[in-house]
């Protein structure tokens, strides 16, 4: 997202009741250059927009994080929602918040795909959704080729007896096949194809 310097600067300056003048004069620079900033016209440096605030008594925080797909959500923030939907009795619409991560995972950057599994979900009141979000944490790291975080070896992680996410158990034999050894060992089973939607 690009950042609209001149409405910055222009609200710093209204904030602090000055003139352009006299902006220009606190910020030793001239009138004509705060003119051109306020209108968009150029576009000043870090360092003179931080100067420009300074003099309206305005401080800069700049805020630096990992890109990552628009509207994703990391597993810590899928938690709450995964238990809301299981407090309402929508089982089926907490797997679909799970299998959708995939998605948000692999549309991040490298840095955005770390920082979308290193927080830790808090529990989700079900002991089978807790040990899926860190086979999920451990699936999508080894697919990444990142390290998977320190919390997916955590006790509430793993689930006795396993859950077979397939509704029937004719299906079980095939999720048995085709669930990838890091969700397995988690207790979890579903087969790999969940996450690979088109």
């Amino acid at each position: 997202m690009c950042v609209d310097t001149a409405h910055l600067i222009r609200a710093a300056r209204r904030s602090a009741d000055i003139t352009q003048t006299e902006l220009a004069n606190h910020a030793r620079t001239a009138q004509s250059a705060v003119a051109a900033y306020e209108s968009g016209v150029r576009t000043p440096t870090l360092s003179t927009l931080r100067r420009l605030c300074d003099a309206c008594d305005h401080d800069i925080e700049l805020l630096v994080r990992p890109r990552v797909r628009r509207g994703a959500a990391s597993l810590a923030e899928l938690a709450p929602a995964i238990e809301a939907d299981l407090g309402d009795g929508r089982e089926r619409d907490a797997l679909r918040l799970l299998y959708g991560f995939a998605d948000d995972f692999r549309g991040s950057s490298r840095p955005g795909r770390m920082a979308l599994l290193a927080d830790e979900p808090p529990p989700t009141g079900d002991a089978r959704f807790d040990a899926a979000l860190a086979g999920v944490a451990e699936l999508f790291a080894a697919e990444a080729g990142i390290a998977a975080p320190t919390w997916v070896d955590g006790p509430s992680r793993f689930v006795e007896p396993w859950w077979f996410v397939a509704s029937r158990s004719s299906f079980h034999a095939y999720t048995l096949a085709h669930t990838p050894a890091v969700l397995a060992r988690h207790g979890v089973f579903m087969a790999r194809e969940v996450f690979d939607r088109v």
